[in-house]
């Protein structure tokens, strides 16, 4: 009796061992994040903000895909980006897609906006986004004074951390806080 108790044990330990190393229970995948360097301090912001101010112009490049599985922009997340640009800038945004997701990328008024906040302050598509690796430049006149997000609308992107601030003033520099 014993030895079949054993037998028993044995049986059921090997098939949860071999259930177990199959991938049944692994989880999903993980998901493709770039293996881009994050950005820190020593990251000149230069890098993403060229300004024209003869011309009231500024030139954005955001990326998406450093940390946080790619929800991030500039490597940042959760608004802790900050442009700040004056009223009647002209604002062209190179919006880089480096993650392994299909992201977009708008300017919206707050954070249940589903629609840019200037006529063509956002990408293509905003709900299905931009495939992996794809690039899309916009553009828009920054016309009102006031405060704003630049967010991924795909759907669970902004609540993951997907944004940061577009702070639109009466005057002054154009700037870039990371």
């Amino acid at each position: 009796m014993m030895a079949m108790k054993s037998r028993y044990v044995l049986i059921l330990g090997l098939l949860g061992m071999g259930l177990s190393g199959c991938g049944l229970f692994a989880g999903p995948p993980p998901q493709k994040v770039s293996s881009m360097v994050v950005p820190s301090p020593s990251h000149s912001t230069k890098r993403w903000m060229r300004v024209n101010r003869s011309a009231h112009s500024i030139q954005l490049t955001v990326i998406a895909g450093y940390q946080n599985h790619g929800f991030n922009f500039n490597g940042t997340q959760n608004g802790a980006m900050q442009v700040t640009v004056p009223k009647n800038y002209k604002v062209t945004i190179h919006f880089v897609n480096d993650s392994g997701l299909s992201n977009s990328l708008a300017v919206v008024s707050t954070a249940r906006s589903r629609k840019a906040a200037f006529p063509g302050a956002s990408t293509r598509d905003l709900s299905t986004g931009l495939p992996p690796q794809a690039t899309q430049v916009f553009s828009f006149r920054a016309s009102r004074v006031g405060n704003y997000r630049l967010a991924s609308l795909v759907p669970e992107h902004e609540v993951s951390g997907m944004w940061a601030r577009l702070v639109i003033t009466s005057g002054g520099k154009p700037s870039l806080h990371l």
